[in-house]
Parts: C-alpha cells; structure tokens; sequence
C-alpha cells in the first residue's frame, strides 16, 4: 500500500510576531508534544484533547515543526464554541471577524473540521459553515466535500477545531498534514502512525553511542523515526517478512539503518549487547501477533542490564507484559490509535 508523499515547505504565509497556532496530537501524546513545543523555545498556552495552543518563537515552528505532532495550523479567527445546535453554528460562523489578508493563498481552498463532544451536525456541516463564511470574506473559491468531492492539488487547506469552549479556525502552513512524512512512500499493514514513532523514540532516550533494535521493524517507522532523532546511534531492524524488509529499505532512503529478516524471538545477537528496544509487534488484528511472552524472553536476553524497553501494545496484549516478573515498568502511556486504546510501555530488565 503506498502513501502520498508530501513537501515539506509551508505555503508563504505572514507570520506575525502575535500569531498563534494550533499543533494538532494524537490523544494521549498531547503532554509529549507540550514538552517538545516548550523545548524548542515556544510558549504553551493551552493543553486540551489533541490540541496544544502555542504562540510560537518568530516563525520558526515552520522551519522546524514538532516531530510528534500530527499537524499545525495558524489560528486566523476564535470564537467561542457553539455548543451542539445547528443554529448556533450557523450563527457562529456567519459573525466569524474579517480574516487578515496575511491567510489568503491560493485561489480555492478546502476545510477540514474535527470536535469534541456529542453535535446536532456533522464535520461536513462544520466545513461547509465556515467555508462559506471564509469565501464572502474574500479567501477565496470554497470546495465542499460533503459529497465526496476532491479538494484540487492546488488548492489552499483550512483547517477548524471545536474544542467545547472555542473555535479556532485557520489555513494550514504546510501543504498537507505532519503525520504524512516525506520518506514514507511505502507501507505494511499494521504500520505504525509516525508521531508515535516519533514520540516512542523521544521516551527511549537515545545516546549517541547506543544500539537500537526494533524486532519488529515492519516498514521501518520506528528506526527511521528514532535515526532522525538520534542520527548517530547505531540502528537495527529486523521483520520475518522479506516484503516489510525490502520497504523499509527503501523508506529509509539510504539512512545507515542495518535492515535483516528474522524472527522477533531469535535478534541473533550476543546477550546484553543492546541498549534500547523500540518496537511495535502485531496486534493480530491486520496480521499474525506471535508469542509476546517468547519475544519478550528473548529481548530480555539481548538487553543491557541498564537499558530501556519502549513497547507499544494493544489491550490485550499489555497483561502478558504487566505480568512479568523479569521486567519491571517504569512509564505508561494510554493513546488512541485507529479505534483502539494501546499503550506505550517503558521497562527495565530485573
């Protein structure tokens, strides 16, 4: 299955020194991405289910966007959150305020909405509200997609939020969402969402003269993630299927990642002669688990006395691991993930 490759150059917006931006997370990484944005030298202003509110350091949050996060946008217009009727968001974006003519790019644009809380109205009514406030402001040529309509190549994207107490509404600065790296051409099924990678690589805590496996490397998010993290660890993927070896291959695009088949229960290396352990096994939902508790007697084999395990696993998955007397946790993170509710586990060997 193949992914859309994207740029990673932002339109040419303005960039005031008072504007403010939405980064978008996945649910359970928001504090993570709150760490990250801080770290880089911008100001939080807000943390909610899956958004961060930040007023950013000049524009550099556009030079060097935050890793973990699935998405940003410029905040043009807030009004408070309309609540669930349809009146009120038809009120609501009729009054939106004279957008600045700082947001205005190409000549059509798209809207993408997402809320919390239960609404009298679909994302579709949310969009097209706002589009056509957007479009008698002047913004330009509004595209529905109610219907399954197709927002053109080069048109403009606009994003709106509802968050239970306000309406941001804004254009995206890139040309399509974070989470669709450039390097991921590629993908298998059960491929990991690149900003948990990301965040999964962050938590590991890679030193520049550590060893990094991922067992289960499938299409290579992990590494590739952790290499752009930490590009001078050494990295080593390994996966039972010659096809997920191949695609990671070439996502990784010539990275020194050292790509090998086998299984998760056999790393084929000298005892305690790893540092970390980032990996993501099958879930057994899109293809086969394997035995967790072989593949974890195995790690906890090749792992340094002082190194780290970073694990995401499913629910049912996490009671094999919880269960173990020769690992101990340290750290848990519930997320949110395609439906399900998996979590990022940190553990030590005992």
């Amino acid at each position: 299955m193949s992914s859309a490759r994207v740029s990673d150059a932002p339109y040419r917006y303005h960039f005031s020194p008072d504007s403010k931006v939405v980064v978008r997370a996945t649910t359970g990484l928001e504090q993570l991405v709150a760490t990250e944005v801080t770290a880089a030298g911008h100001f939080v202003e807000e943390v909610s289910k899956r958004q961060i509110i930040v007023s950013p350091a000049a524009g550099w949050i556009l030079t060097r966007p935050p890793r973990l996060a699935d998405d940003v946008f410029a905040v043009a217009a807030q009004v408070p959150d309309p609540g669930p009727g349809r009146v009120p968001l038809w009120n609501t974006t009729a009054s939106l305020g004279p957008v600045s003519r700082a947001w205005v790019g190409p000549p059509t644009f798209a809207v993408s909405a997402s809320f919390v809380g239960r609404r009298r109205y679909s994302r579709f009514d949310i969009e097209d509200a706002v589009g056509r406030a957007l479009s008698r402001q002047g913004v330009g040529t509004y595209v529905s997609r109610r219907d399954g309509g197709v927002r053109p190549r080069d048109a403009a994207q606009w994003r709106v939020t509802l968050d239970g107490s306000t309406m941001y509404v804004g254009p995206r600065l890139f040309a399509a969402p974070l989470h669709r790296r450039p390097w991921r051409a590629r993908t298998v099924p059960g491929s990991l969402h690149p900003p948990v990678a990301a965040a999964m690589a962050r938590l590991a805590g890679i030193d520049s003269h550590h060893t990094v496996v991922d067992p289960c490397c499938g299409a290579g998010t992990i590494l590739i993630e952790a290499h752009m993290h930490a590009p001078a660890a050494g990295f080593v993927g390994r996966d039972i299927a010659p096809s997920a070896i191949a695609i990671a291959r070439h996502n990784s695009g010539g990275r020194p990642i050292e790509w090998n088949r086998g299984e998760a229960s056999a790393c084929d290396v000298p005892p305690h002669s790893v540092d970390r352990i980032i990996t993501n096994p099958p879930w057994g939902i899109r293809q086969r688990a394997g035995d967790l508790a072989t593949f974890l007697t195995e790690w906890h084999r090749v792992i340094r006395p002082d190194g780290l395990l970073v694990v995401l696993l499913d629910e049912a998955q996490e009671p094999v691991m919880t269960r173990r007397r020769d690992w101990a946790l340290t750290a848990t993170y519930p997320l949110s993930v395609a439906g399900r509710h998996p979590r990022i586990l940190l553990a030590v060997p005992r």
